[in-house]
């Protein structure tokens, strides 16, 4: 049973616990309430997953851990005995009840987990597989007209690569380490990555683009090895070894690998020099730039092309402006949906959810069909199903991007000072899992994939707005990999995705089919949001006039 559908009478109990800080239930309502607990997974499953929204975004799970144990004991401490009272069951008293059952199963989850020796990312290798002790060197961000003759070739351009050899027969392709260092090949060429700051390149063409704050790279050749110093170099490695460099920008120091004649020590290669070279000699060439693909060739694409790109979008902006503002219905507008936004909520309070139908979050001048965010504040979350799914069971790249701000509410204290965009699955598991991100308790950027939660420095501001990115990189059989970046109003959005990002998971496995987004704010706590935006391109959800491109055809 999705969680959209839960029987209104829990949806109704759930309410009537969480209307007002002070609010009593009677015993039979409470007794039909832990009812519906232990006799419906999806009713207890949501139970705990409200329950985790309203603790927050932690960053260290074994914090959290501790915190429940620590409940759990002074709940259970002997007490003095009372007088008879009459029958009545406070809501913080249920939540207490509440936040122990969530300790036992955490807890419960967490000798398991050490059992099984998965605990805190320490998982067991799996003797079958043989990725488990490798790590993700660098992505193929994109590619041209590329025919690979190697046994493992990249499927996707945003597949991320581990160390391996790779023959590119003809076309060509980029690929930008984890370092920041960005590699254009053409075919034919044979290379192997072999780290984040080297690879070895047996023949073919490549052209390097440096990044400053990258640690120095190398590009090993059969002869020589060559060291960027904040370079642009182009490179043709014929089939013996010899070497045509040509440096467009900085300087590129040569080695060779075995020391003699002319090598006696380094060689520096200046901009606007080239360069043939072997173990034993030099000489001056032709400095040619047109000789190399120094960008990845790609024509402009169509409006379809682009509309496949963009698999769901909603910019908050109402079909009908009604009076007041803010009740104009917004529910249903965008592309890529199978159903209107909706509150967990059913006594009718959408005004928790306010529409501003002639605002905008984004920092550019849209059209009058992308105007229009949303306010979130007190707690309320609004879900929508996808129609394309975000899939991470197979070999797939997807983008997410989002604006969002905190509102100052003048309310002191961090406590459910949390505002997020979520991705999870509307089909429960045992180990449901999500994609979060946004602002954490202490205002920091936050991302929570697989079974990491990542927050990071500096804080970010209330009343300032800020875009939110991720890349999604599924894989069927490899790892899966999640990055976010939190841009300011006044970062410029780049054409391509950036060689550094806020927050980076680690590699993970998850097999899991998101297809519910989620917006949320904490209870004490107020948000805008606007521009919500899935893709399969990094154009396709920073680009501001793709939406009303789409939209105008629709």
């Amino acid at each position: 049973m999705p969680i959209q559908d839960l029987p209104p009478e829990f949806e109704a109990l759930l309410n009537r616990l969480l209307d007002s800080p002070d609010e009593e239930i009677s015993q039979s309502e409470f007794d039909q309430f832990q009812a519906y607990l232990s006799t419906n997974p999806e009713a207890m499953q949501y139970y705990f997953d409200y329950l985790d929204i309203n603790l927050g975004l932690q960053s260290d799970l074994k914090a959290r851990l501790e915190a429940l144990e620590q409940t759990f004991r002074g709940q259970n401490a002997p007490q003095p005995q009372a007088s008879p009272q009459p029958v009545v069951v406070r809501r913080t008293a249920f939540l207490r009840y509440s936040v122990v059952a969530s300790c036992s199963l955490l807890m419960g989850l967490l000798l398991a987990w050490i059992t099984a020796g998965y605990f805190l990312g320490n998982r067991t290798p799996d003797p079958q597989s043989g990725n488990e002790d490798r790590n993700y060197v660098a992505t193929l961000t994109r590619s041209t007209d590329c025919v690979w003759g190697s046994e493992s070739p990249p499927e996707f351009s945003g597949q991320r690569l581990m160390s391996e050899d790779l023959v590119l027969e003809q076309g060509v392709a980029e690929f930008r380490f984890d370092t920041g260092v960005r590699l254009i090949i053409e075919g034919p060429t044979e290379i192997n990555l072999v780290t984040s700051s080297r690879a070895k390149l047996n023949y073919g063409k490549i052209v390097l683009h440096g990044y400053e704050p990258a640690p120095e790279f190398s590009l090993i050749t059969p002869l020589l090895t060559f060291h960027d110093i904040g370079t642009e170099y182009g490179a043709r490695i014929h089939r013996d070894g010899e070497v045509d460099l040509h440096v467009f920008a900085g300087a590129v120091r040569v080695d060779p690998n075995q020391k003699n004649g002319p090598f006696s020590e380094s060689v520096i290669i200046k901009e606007g020099q080239a360069r043939h070279l072997n173990d034993t000699k030099i000489e001056d060439i032709p400095l040619e730039p047109k000789l190399f693909k120094r960008e990845v060739p790609g024509a402009p694409q169509n409006l379809q092309a682009q509309r496949q790109e963009l698999r769901a979008y909603d910019g908050f902006h109402p079909p009908k402006i009604l009076a007041p503002k803010q009740t104009s219905p917004w529910q249903n507008t965008g592309i890529g949906w199978v159903n209107p936004w909706r509150t967990p909520k059913i006594d009718g309070r959408v005004t928790q959810g306010l529409s501003r139908p002639h605002e905008s979050l984004a920092g550019t001048e849209v059209a009058p069909s992308q105007l229009g965010l949303l306010e979130l504040r007190g707690g309320i979350s609004f879900f929508r199903k996808l129609k394309q799914p975000v899939r991470m069971d197979v070999n797939a790249i997807y983008y997410v991007s989002f604006y969002m701000q905190k509102i100052k509410t003048g309310q002191g204290g961090h406590s459910q000072q949390y505002g997020n965009f979520a991705l999870f699955s509307s089909v429960q598991k045992e180990d449901p899992r999500k994609i979060r991100m946004g602002m954490s308790i202490n205002n920091y950027a936050i991302l929570q994939a697989g079974p990491q939660i990542i927050e990071r420095a500096p804080p970010l501001q209330s009343g300032e707005t800020y875009l939110f990115v991720a890349k999604i990189v599924a894989s069927e059989k490899a790892l899966d990999q999640v990055f976010m970046r939190a841009f300011a109003e006044a970062e410029p959005i780049p054409d391509q995705e950036p060689p550094v990002w806020t927050c980076v998971t680690t590699p993970f496995r998850d097999s899991n089919v998101f297809d519910v987004v989620r917006l949320h704010a904490g209870k004490n706590s107020a948000y805008l949001f606007d521009e919500v935006r899935i893709g399969s391109t990094w154009s396709s959800v920073v680009d501001p006039d793709l939406p009303r491109l789409v939209l105008e055809q629709k």
